[in-house]
């Protein structure tokens, strides 16, 4: 006879103590859910705050759920003060990893809330009545979220009555789906796209891949840094991205993950890239290139190619590229990829806040205009 699961018997916010206690338990659950591997696995999560608590001004606000003292259900929300539409002043929950129209923030994509895949109606259930019966709140975010993730799930099933649910700022993210052998995925390119990836090579000279150890990530970081001035006028790791940044990569190299690389021509880096591979899935984070040697050559792009290569050729299955597109045109679409969509809800309770979205809703034309997002200009290099 099949033993019966105990019910979730126990729903309660987490304190800092906890949070900063909590990887085995967080990533234990993570591993029994459908929730990203990468933005949220502890790691990720617990740098994040550390480094955006003060920049926003908030408090955490992680729910957890728990069945027979089993944890089933994490929703890692933090409650801070937001404008909205440039004047009124609200509460807002969002999730850790977020921050809603704010680039000041590291940004965070497949956000979602964490509940056990065998549970997940009982455990979204559980979190929205806990997070509903919180008075302290008048709106709530959920950013870049999958469109089918339990987070999804939950805010279309449990917030729509008495709440106001806006679905906005859509975004794709690219996934590549790499064969056992590179030959057969530039088999699938056009041929443009095998020149940048795989025939250009011709052009370089002792050409070397380096991958970043331990002593060279900080150069690496300033290497993505000079290409970013170049090309944007500005660096890309300051402040809380800077911090943010700097911790997490030692964290992932250690575990085996991170895939810092530079890519050198006649002893010069031409292109960097930096990326973390966790199971059968390469993200990329970060590319840049010298703008100077992209004459004749597409130094962005033969990086990828033997970033690739090594993924194809050491059993990696999926080359995840991320959101956002390049300077002048969405250049991912290139790689043969694969479009996952995101979404971001943005969820109005406050009576004051109702008023504000719909007199909004008539000024701009009797419709929510869902704007296109992208992730920030400081967060992309097109793949020259």
């Amino acid at each position: 006879m099949p033993t019966s699961r105990p019910a979730i018997d126990l729903v309660r916010y987490w304190s800092e103590e906890e949070f900063a206690e909590s990887q085995s338990v967080w990533d234990e659950l993570r591993g029994r859910s459908v929730a990203d591997p990468l933005f949220m696995a502890w790691d990720w999560q617990w740098l994040w705050w550390q480094h955006h608590r003060d920049l926003m001004g908030g408090s955490l606000a992680i729910v957890a759920c728990y069945a027979g003292g089993e944890l089933v259900g994490l929703a890692p929300f933090y409650l801070h003060t937001a404008t909205h539409r440039g004047r009124v002043r609200a509460s807002r929950l969002e999730l850790i990893g977020s921050t809603f129209r704010d680039g000041r923030g590291v940004f965070s994509e497949y956000l979602d809330i964490i509940v056990d895949r065998d549970r997940a109606a009982e455990a979204c259930a559980a979190i929205a009545g806990h997070l509903l019966a919180d008075r302290r709140w008048d709106g709530l975010v959920v950013g870049n979220t999958p469109t089918t993730g339990p987070a999804a799930q939950m805010i279309r099933h449990h917030f729509a009555q008495g709440c106001l649910v806006r679905e906005i700022d859509p975004l794709e993210s690219h996934v590549v789906e790499l064969p056992r052998g590179f030959a057969s995925y530039l088999g699938t390119l056009s041929g443009s796209m095998r020149r940048k990836l795989w025939n250009q090579r011709s052009k370089l000279v002792d050409p070397v891949l380096v991958v970043a150890g331990p002593d060279q990530i900080h150069g690496v970081f300033h290497q993505i840094d000079a290409f970013h001035l170049r090309r944007w006028n500005s660096p890309q790791y300051v402040g809380a991205a800077r911090a943010f940044h700097f911790a997490l990569a030692p964290m992932l190299l250690k575990r085996g993950a991170l895939r810092l690389s530079t890519l050198y021509s006649a002893g010069t880096p031409i292109a960097v890239m930096y990326n973390v591979r966790l199971g059968e899935t390469e993200y990329n984070l970060q590319s840049g290139f010298d703008p100077e040697r992209s004459t004749g050559l597409s130094p962005g792009y033969l990086h990828f190619g033997y970033c690739m290569e090594a993924a194809c050729h050491e059993g990696v299955q999926r080359f995840d590229l991320l959101a956002g597109e390049g300077r002048f045109r969405q250049y991912k679409r290139d790689f043969n990829s694969t479009e996952v969509p995101l979404i971001t809800f943005q969820v109005i309770r406050a009576r004051r806040l109702k008023f504000l979205y719909s007199v909004y809703t008539i000024v701009a034309g009797g419709s929510w205009r869902l704007r296109r997002s992208r992730r920030p200009d400081s967060m992309l290099m097109e793949a020259q």
